[in-house]
């Protein structure tokens, strides 16, 4: 688990909101790149590795987990050193005053997203509905010191702080989904140059938070015959309608079943899992699973997907939080796969 923490710290500390991956893949390729036998970056700025089998004929499987995080655009430039900006990917509005934030500017400054306090509120202003449009992020710089660094159009992310709360359980602001990319590379460190007759193909995709648009792009390129996306998905919280009780945080892995997924994969890992003591949670959604599954499914003529998730509290806020215990478990199901995999020739 420690190693497994200290990957996403690695990972998180790199930026990439969505739609400005590209800052990000420098330090990607220099961390990571001597993973893989080969790697790319796509013009959507997708990063891909392939660790490639001496197999002749090998099949190829796919792990995906995308590179991008929600955040914010600048959309104004106003007095007194505040910008004015727009979400990128969904959060909710009342969690962001007093959050800190990167501004990516000519060189990266902090800000403070500000909100008009209480004691200064007309009457009944305090009962509406906090907008992104009544914020502002307080920079400390005058106007035009910060005009000198900062643009309309220059990307915002929360501020990159990873921290436990104990030993299993740490809170970061882009856990999502960089704790599933962390899972993904841990499962090659355990593989070793270990050969399982099988080409195991990685892809951090970008513009997930935008419609899936590096998924989809860099599965195409790839053309793998299987496929494992890991994402988050929502533990149950006190407050939660009980349907999502079936989720919760430290008691493993989710497992998913829906018309994004494929039934005969899915029960595979189900069966893995049972044979390796390794602790999942079936979850059933009847629609879209709202990650990458949906893209890499129906590249080209369609790939089988299974789909493994993270139990995650507080989703697209500065402080989400996962158990590091359903991570490892998400990384011992991958693994008992890709091992199940090349033990029958590519399923």
């Amino acid at each position: 688990m420690d190693r497994i923490y200290d990957l996403a710290k690695t990972l998180i500390a790199l930026p990439g909101v969505s739609g400005d991956e590209d800052r990000a893949l420098p330090d990607l390729e220099k961390l990571f790149g001597h993973y893989f036998d080969e790697t790319g970056i796509t013009p959507v700025a997708s990063f891909y590795g392939i660790r490639k089998s001496k197999k002749p004929g090998a099949k190829t499987v796919l792990l995906d987990a995308h590179l991008d995080t929600i955040g914010f655009i600048v959309t104004q430039i106003c007095e007194g050193g505040f910008l004015k900006v727009a979400g990128i990917g969904r959060t909710a509005e009342k969690n962001l005053s007093a959050s800190e934030v990167w501004i990516y500017g000519k060189k990266i400054i902090p800000g403070v997203f500000a909100s008009k306090p209480p004691h200064l509120q007309e009457p009944g202003e305090s009962e509406k509905k906090m907008e992104l449009s009544s914020l502002s992020i307080d920079t400390g710089l005058s106007k035009e010191a910060l005009e000198e660094i900062v643009r309309v159009g220059t990307y915002v992310g929360f501020k990159s702080e990873t921290e436990r709360l104990n030993e299993h359980v740490a809170v970061s602001p882009s856990f999502d989904d960089r704790i599933c990319a962390a899972a993904h590379l841990r499962v090659l460190e355990l593989l070793g140059d270990e050969d399982l007759g099988i080409n195991i193909a990685v892809q951090f995709s970008a513009r997930e938070e935008q419609g899936y648009k590096g998924a989809m792009t860099t599965a195409y390129r790839l053309n793998p015959d299987l496929a494992i996306v890991m994402d988050v998905g929502h533990a149950y919280v006190p407050g939660a309608p009980e349907k999502r009780k079936c989720v919760q945080m430290g008691k493993g892995c989710i497992l998913s079943y829906a018309p994004q997924t494929t039934r005969r994969f899915t029960a595979l890992a189900e069966r893995l899992a049972e044979e390796n003591n390794i602790p999942i949670q079936l979850l059933a959604e009847p629609g879209r699973t709202g990650t990458n599954s949906n893209a890499v499914q129906t590249v080209r003529g369609g790939v089988p997907v299974c789909l493994i998730s993270v139990p995650l509290k507080n989703m697209h806020t500065a402080n989400e939080i996962v158990d590091l215990r359903d991570v490892m478990a998400a990384s011992r199901l991958v693994e008992a796969l890709l091992r199940k995999i090349g033990e029958q020739e590519g399923i």
